[in-house]
């Protein structure tokens, strides 16, 4: 796949161009310098041939207040990796500020490093603003763009181009990266191919997978985890991830969508339009996903925080593992006793400070509507149960999507109803002429057609939920009913 990296200092309206170019917001776009970390990436599918791009932090990103050493250096990493790995580079600019050091500083970086970049000079809103330009062309940098990524003046005319440069490389019998700006200039002013390059989309989407918590438990440790590598900048400080962050991963010949995203805080405590930004993208990840892994921090255990979270979860109706992160913590190890005088030592001991079952059966009490959802204790940094997490998303996805015949169902439902009958309310018995079961739906959803809405009580829903998991665990997914109120007269025959 042709894989364009757009890099710049910061604040020049990278993640903006990002957001236009692939259609949809994806980066959070704010005046604030340093905003973007970790590398963004997003798929566009344009004339059957697919692009990769990829939105980095800003290069030469200082250490402030806002923006500690460590993310900073991290910044400048994962904005290397991307300038290594991509075929096309576009370097930004601020057309508005005019050409600044730190500009001719990365062409310099990048010239060394064997890339040539195309530069697209941003924020030149209206054509009288096109003069601004001209002093970028001492550079010596080719092809120079002209765009207002705020109003989308000039992205069609990169768009142009960057096909005819995928095009030219598809063609070309070199298979490296796109290290030779002569190819893109040539392609610029030819025809454009209709070749067509990038991996085939899979038949069946890939499950996308979520992870949710609050800010500091470790998502960011787990993501870089399951992936094996350092894809998502981790540090200590809470807040590092902003954005949400989409990474595709196979595993076992699988192909699974991880979404790291950033740390939910409390309504009360978000003290910035970043923060608030980033816990509605973090909202919108959970509502777009197929199943959500809630992460929770041992040495903390349940909050109030974690229970809104776990809330939004099944709000959306969505299979969730419950995932209890640093439990390595919970454990210390017993020195060896002295030798005594036999010259026996007692061999040291492993030592909780809270068994397994107390802390889920305290969990299960602060959170009783995600009783559907398994438990597992993990370390992210250490690494302990990461392949069995792959393995319990692979039967949680397998399970949201059992689908029952509607005549198993309804069998199900009479022999529910014989054992149990119906509860009645105001002289009156709750009826069930028929159930169907709803398809597509994010979790196991069953339509039930019934005499009185009213009449349906939450325990006999919970009774008839436990009589279809004894024949269908459907393990992490919830159980949603959906009424239907029909006269008994126009009940059909069961």
């Amino acid at each position: 796949m042709f894989q364009i990296a757009i890099v710049g200092r910061p604040n020049v309206g990278k993640s903006a161009l990002f957001n236009r170019i692939v259609g949809r917001t994806i980066s959070i776009v704010h005046d604030q310098p340093g905003v973007t970390r970790d590398r963004i990436s997003a798929v566009v599918e344009r004339n059957r041939r697919q692009f990769e791009f990829v939105d980095t932090g800003g290069i030469g990103l200082f250490e402030s207040d806002i923006t500690p050493a460590e993310i900073a250096a991290a910044v400048r990493m994962q904005a290397e990796i991307a300038i290594e790995s991509a075929d096309l580079i576009l370097l930004v600019a601020d057309g508005q500020e005019g050409l600044r050091p730190l500009d001719e500083e990365i062409i310099a970086r990048l010239r060394r490093s064997g890339k040539k970049p195309w530069l697209v000079v941003n924020k030149l809103d209206l054509p009288m603003h096109e003069i601004r330009a001209a002093e970028f062309s001492r550079l010596g940098v080719e092809p120079l763009f002209t765009v207002s990524a705020a109003h989308g003046r000039g992205v069609d005319r990169l768009w142009k181009a960057i096909e005819k440069a995928e095009g030219a490389r598809s063609e070309s019998a070199a298979a490296g990266p796109l290290a030779d700006t002569k190819h893109g200039a040539e392609a610029i002013q030819g025809n454009e191919r209709q070749g067509c390059s990038g991996d085939s989309r899979p038949a069946v989407p890939a499950p996308r997978i979520a992870i949710v918590g609050r800010p500091n438990v470790g998502k960011s440790s787990l993501v870089n985890r399951l992936l094996g590598a350092q894809r998502v900048i981790v540090s200590e400080a809470p807040g590092t991830t902003r954005d949400s962050v989409e990474m595709t991963v196979e595993f076992r010949g699988r192909h699974y969508v991880l979404i790291d995203t950033a740390g939910i805080r409390a309504r009360t405590k978000v003290r910035s339009n970043v923060e608030m930004y980033s816990r509605h993208w973090a909202e919108k990840s959970v509502a777009r996903c197929d199943i959500v892994l809630l992460m929770l921090s041992a040495p903390d255990g349940p909050t109030r925080q974690d229970q809104e979270i776990a809330s939004m979860a099944l709000k959306h109706e969505k299979p969730c593992i419950l995932l209890i992160n640093k439990w390595d913590l919970n454990e210390t190890i017993e020195k060896r006793a002295p030798a005594s005088a036999g010259g026996n030592r007692t061999p040291a001991r492993k030592r909780r400070g809270v068994s397994r079952s107390e802390y889920e059966k305290a969990l299960r009490a602060q959170m009783p509507f995600l009783d559907y959802a398994p438990l597992m204790f993990i370390s992210a940094l250490q690494g302990y149960h990461a392949l069995a997490i792959w393995e319990k998303i692979e039967r949680v996805n397998q399970s949201r999507n059992v689908m029952f015949t509607t005549g198993v169902l309804n069998r199900i439902f009479e022999r529910a109803q014989e054992r149990v009958q119906p509860p009645m309310n105001e002289g009156r018995r709750l009826k069930i002429y028929y159930v169907t079961q709803k398809a597509g739906a994010p979790a196991p959803t069953f339509v039930v057609f019934v005499n009185r809405r009213r009449l349906w009580m939450e325990n006999y829903a919970r009774y008839l939920m436990n009589q279809l998991r004894r024949a269908q665990p459907m393990e992490g997914c919830p159980i949603i009913f959906r009424l239907r109120e029909r006269a008994e007269s126009a009940a059909p025959d069961c």
